[in-house]
């Protein structure tokens, strides 16, 4: 299969690992097409929440796909994106909030930084040391983990100024230069799932409220139960203006959406912005089933429980081998820091040919991720953890 990807494909699509390749995949687990089964803490990168065919997201796509495909918000409204607005609106930390569908995080977060722009009619967006808000060239422009994403396309938006969290640093930048926004990640994603220090985040909130700047919460990988609450912004007390999904939204149907206060959306002029597959009746039908999922199966409760165990026996390791630098993370978004790039790679590899695909992130990718599905149960634990440690000893 490599062979024919390398072949059909561009080599643009990085792979984690040389050649692994999977045919189905059901809950927590991935069945390859080597015959082995696979305990997955990768989750799709953070997406598939309600984990792998969850048989409700299923239904509810399949029985989507049988009366409307697409049409098109702008050419007619239909139940499923109307519903998944009143449904976003009753969990998100903003009141009376409102929604707009893309199809991905990274168009979440071009939206976002659109609608600031446009309703504050300002030019300026703060940005953060260690930030990934996504690849399309805006959100590569407050993008900061990897500077290799960067490479080959700079210059990019302009009056984007970066800071480190240092409150001074941002109200001088917000007292010198006219600005719209602030966007943060309550946890770097691709930063290395460093948890942003709560009396900055809540200085930040501060400091935008008393100078009519508009911040913007990335809650791509941390929403949706993630964190171990239905967004991580709860963990700070935190409301923010605009807000930004996708990841878990739809149990890995291509969906995202920029989520705003009324007033602040309202700004917006029809045709200011637009989406043609953005809010798709069956992506949405998805979204709606795993919104069902995660509050009749309690996962948002279950992200904290086994987050917290799964968190503590991580640490126990840490006691024991030296290897392991830090622990960090919130909820079923945990990292683990190996501090070198080449025994983390030596980790994974080792770990998958055991059964347990683990990925990794940060800017060396030296932060290994566990991120399995909320639904995963102790047993599924405890042996990602016996597989985890089987290959600490033998590095």
């Amino acid at each position: 299969m490599l062979e024919r990807f390398k072949e059909a494909l561009s080599p643009v699509l990085g792979l984690y690992f040389a050649d692994f390749s999977i045919k189905s995949a059901k809950g927590c687990y991935l069945y390859g097409t080597d015959g082995k089964k696979y305990l997955d803490f990768s989750s799709g990168i953070a997406t598939c929440s309600t984990g792998h065919c969850h048989p409700r997201v299923v239904a509810a796509a399949s029985q989507q796909i049988k009366k409307l495909i697409h049409i098109c918000i702008g050419v007619a409204l239909y139940e499923p994106y109307i519903k998944l607005g009143e449904e976003i609106k009753k969990i998100v930390p903003i009141p009376d909030a409102r929604t707009f569908c893309c199809q991905s995080g990274s168009e979440a977060v071009e939206a976002a930084l659109k609608l600031a722009k446009y309703a504050t009619k300002k030019p300026g967006i703060i940005a953060f040391k260690g930030a990934f808000h996504g690849r399309t060239l805006g959100a590569l422009s407050v993008t900061t983990s990897k500077m290799k994403y960067r490479e080959g396309y700079e210059p990019l938006l302009s009056e984007i100024y970066i800071a480190p969290f240092d409150l001074a640093v941002v109200e001088g930048l917000i007292k010198t230069h006219k600005i719209a926004a602030a966007i943060i990640e309550p946890i770097l994603g691709e930063g290395g799932y460093v948890t942003v220090p709560y009396p900055f985040l809540q200085g930040l909130h501060k400091l935008c409220d008393e100078h009519g700047v508009l911040l913007i919460m990335d809650e791509v990988q941390t929403g949706f139960g993630r964190t171990g609450k239905w967004f991580a912004a709860e963990h700070f007390g935190v409301v923010p203006d605009i807000i930004t999904l996708a990841k878990g939204i739809a149990s890995g149907f291509t969906l995202g959406a920029c989520v705003a206060r009324k007033e602040i959306m309202e700004k917006w002029s029809p045709g200011a912005h637009g989406s043609t597959f953005g809010g798709n009746p069956v992506n949405c039908a998805a979204a709606l089933a795993t919104i069902q999922v995660i509050k009749k199966q309690k996962l948002v409760e279950n992200a904290a429980k086994q987050g917290a165990y799964l968190k503590e026996q991580l640490l126990k390791l840490q006691k024991k081998y030296e290897v392991i630098k830090e622990v960090r993370g919130l909820g079923l978004m945990i990292g683990v820091d190996i501090g070198d790039s080449e025994i983390t790679k030596k980790i994974m590899n080792n770990c998958l040919e055991n059964g347990l695909v683990l990925i990794s992130t940060g800017a060396d990718g030296t932060v290994l991720r566990f991120i399995p599905p909320l639904i995963v149960k102790k047993k599924e634990v405890d042996l990602a953890l016996k597989i985890f440690e089987k290959a600490l000893c033998q590095i």
